[in-house]
């Protein structure tokens, strides 16, 4: 009953707000499952440039040459069913050192650091400035942390589960986290206002 009490005090923003990413997150995933995933309308471009640009970034931090990229394709069995999944695989002097697969490409981040913009109360053009720099902020983190993934593999490849699980995970959801920060703080008394 205490339960009901509190449910009730929820101000009518906060409703309103979950509403909108249920809603946002039903059409994006119907979207994305039956129309984009099929024929990586949206992943297989932006696996290719993560690609590209994660080679041009360990060239330039390595000051050489010695990395490339080429398309790659993994073999896998998911529940008894054998896969081919296609990915970017990025070499050091013609060895393959990384895979990077969809999965790897931030697409999913890209939409979740949208999503949460777009169902925030702002005015169009503070959340198409916001979305459009954030995108291109955790594509560039998304680079980076590609090309530490392959320096890690080279360098110290004991330590490649706990960096890409974990440290690069915490380090990019931070970062999305703190870009949400930043977006909301002059909207919470505009938020207040519309309760």
């Amino acid at each position: 009953m205490n339960i009901f009490r509190k449910w009730k005090q929820v101000p009518r923003s906060v409703y309103l707000f979950f509403l909108k990413v249920f809603v946002l997150f039903i059409v994006w995933k119907s979207i994305y499952l039956y129309f984009l995933l099929p024929k990586r309308v949206l992943d297989g471009p932006l696996t290719y440039t993560v690609g590209l640009g994660t080679t041009k970034t360990l060239n330039f931090l390595t000051h050489s040459k010695d990395f490339t990229t080429s398309r790659g394709v993994t073999k896998f069995t998911y529940a008894g069913v054998v896969r081919y999944e296609e990915e970017m695989d990025i070499y050091y002097e013609n060895a393959r050192v990384l895979e990077i697969a969809d999965a790897c490409n931030a697409l999913e981040l890209f939409v979740l650091y949208t999503g949460f913009i777009i169902c925030f109360p702002a005015g169009i053009s503070r959340k198409l400035a916001f979305i459009f720099s954030g995108i291109i902020l955790i594509y560039i983190l998304n680079l980076f942390r590609c090309a530490f993934l392959t320096l890690i593999v080279l360098h110290y490849p004991k330590y490649l589960d706990f960096s890409h699980h974990f440290l690069f995970t915490f380090l990019v959801y931070g970062f999305i986290f703190l870009l949400w920060y930043i977006f909301a703080q002059k909207l919470i008394p505009y938020a207040r206002l519309k309760q």
